[in-house]
């Protein structure tokens, strides 16, 4: 049977200290340095709930910024298209009208040196229609 001396009194006093001390010690710092971890994760966690609201407000923007790049781009490719275009035909009629005034000269020229050619041939045509007959009939006219 267990005797209840003042032993058993001493073994409680001794236990209880034991506990108090313990607590005071080991157990306190666990808990606060538990509820420190616990409270920074929890800030952390806010972070990054933070961050992330501020990672799709970023994102949106860029999206935007890179629309707008885009249309930007697009509206100046097509006012250097059309600027294009009406350089082009601005150059081509340049072309076609020194090519008409050079094409005129030329029809210019052959027709004065066809002219030429005419008096000349016309000149000629009765010296080469006598020597002709001359040949044909065997004897010279007269």
């Amino acid at each position: 049977m267990i005797a209840l001396d003042w032993t058993v009194f001493v073994q409680i006093v001794n236990f209880l200290l034991l506990v108090y001390l313990l607590n005071l010690v080991l157990f306190r710092p666990l808990r606060q340095g538990l509820k420190a971890r616990q409270a920074e994760i929890i800030s952390f966690e806010g972070d990054v709930a933070q961050l992330n609201v501020n990672e799709q407000g970023v994102l949106n923007q860029i999206q935007e910024n890179l629309a707008e790049a885009r249309r930007q781009g697009l509206s100046q490719r097509e006012a250097l298209r059309q600027e294009g275009s009406q350089a082009e035909a601005s150059l081509l009629e340049k072309v076609k009208q020194e090519v008409d005034e050079e094409w005129a000269k030329v029809e210019k020229k052959i027709k004065e040196d066809m002219a030429k050619a005419r008096k000349a041939l016309q000149a000629q045509a009765q010296d080469f229609a006598q020597a002709l007959a001359a040949k044909i009939i065997g004897r010279e006219l007269s």
